[in-house]
């Protein structure tokens, strides 16, 4: 079984979700390098563009 998505629906998604989930792994004492790992495999799993510069 295949899943398919929209790129466009997906970016909005994740740009609509990600300020929340990042104060929330903030909140959880999660350093800032982690997070932006964290960011920049979940672009890279669904084969989005990723180019915002290392904290």
């Amino acid at each position: 079984m295949k899943v398919e998505f929209d790129r466009l629906e997906l970016l909005e998604f994740l740009r609509a979700n990600f300020g929340p989930l990042n104060a929330m792994c903030e909140r959880g004492g999660m350093f800032e390098n982690l997070i932006y790992a964290r960011t920049k495999a979940i672009f890279e799993y669904f084969g989005l563009p990723f180019d915002s510069p290392l904290p």
